[in-house]
């Protein structure tokens, strides 16, 4: 190498074909035509990213390949292209499934929509949520809230925890024996969406003037507009009130009970001594309020929660 030269870094190599090269000069060769070149190629590593994640979407993009959505736990959601995924002897397990999870191994490409995923280890198939209608459609509506609420490569630790804890449970005869179960843990995880996604709802104001709300009310307003209760709109006289609090919806106290203890940290067992009545008003609201929060249905909310 010349005297002050600088050397080339690692990374480069010579991809010109017939070429000679040495350390302190580009790649030297010569065309086909005969004619002399002479070329630089720098080789930069891509991020390669490992993690846990649930399999949240997943679409055939060719015979044998797959482009998948997963919830990552570190990482955020990220979309996939599976190559080779569907291939008997492939490094994904068979192919991937709606709400499996397994440990995940993915290249992100710059400026590219999709990572190159390069291996998916499978170590949960969820086999038990396809036994039941009604457990299969409870864990839907779990999956569906997370690409509706969530930005890619924007990372929740607490949501995917919570996701994972409610598609097990919900996919368990022995954790959620009755449906009562279920909608007990479908109520608490909505809470934990809206919660960690900057959207949970205002419960001890008024949301309209601010003032304390009267904990004794028997019925509620709740806005979703403004984001929390207000008071009954049916004992509402001031006019532009009535005008602000047009849409808003009126609520049960229990209800209200309810979600001022989720805020408090219930978890899901503590609302299994709930009436299911109790708990699909409770989770037919979150899912009004996060149906509005986002601007769009939720499919699979119909299914759970016919009401909506």
């Amino acid at each position: 190498m010349s005297p002050g030269a600088t050397p080339w870094p690692s990374s480069a190599r010579c991809a010109l074909g017939d070429v000679d090269a040495n350390e302190d000069t580009a790649c030297r060769g010569r065309s086909s035509s005969g004619t002399l070149y002479l070329g630089i190629v720098l080789l930069f590593s891509v991020p390669t990213i490992q993690d846990h994640a649930v399999c949240v979407r997943h679409w055939d993009w060719s015979e044998t390949s797959q482009t998948v959505s997963l919830m990552t736990r570190e990482h955020g959601l990220i979309r996939c292209i599976a190559k080779g995924s569907k291939r008997e002897k492939s490094a994904f397990s068979g192919g991937l499934e709606i709400a499996t999870m397994g440990h995940m191994v993915a290249i992100i490409k710059p400026n590219a929509d999709l990572a190159l995923l390069t291996a998916w280890d499978l170590a949960e198939p969820m086999y038990l949520m396809r036994q039941s209608l009604e457990r299969y459609h409870a864990c839907m509506f779990v999956i569906d809230l997370i690409p509706r609420l969530i930005n890619d490569h924007d990372p929740h630790p607490h949501i995917y925890d919570a996701l994972i804890q409610s598609l097990q449970a919900i996919a368990s005869p022995e954790r959620c024996a009755t449906p009562r179960a279920i909608y007990a843990q479908l109520a608490w995880y909505q809470w934990q969406m809206l919660d960690q996604t900057g959207a949970r709802p205002e419960l001890m104001a008024d949301v309209y003037t601010g003032d304390k709300l009267d904990e004794d009310a028997p019925v509620y307003g709740f806005s979703p507009e403004l984001g929390g209760l207000t008071l009954d709109p049916k004992h509402i006289a001031d006019d532009r009130m009535i005008g602000a609090l047009s849409d808003t919806w009126r609520v049960r106290r229990s209800t209200v009970d309810l979600l001022r203890r989720l805020r408090l940290g219930a978890k899901s067992d503590e609302f299994r001594e709930i009436s299911e009545d109790q708990l699909v008003r409770l989770g037919g609201l979150l899912a009004s309020y996060i149906r509005f929060v986002i601007g769009a249905e939720v499919p699979s909310g119909g299914w759970v929660y016919p009401q909506i």
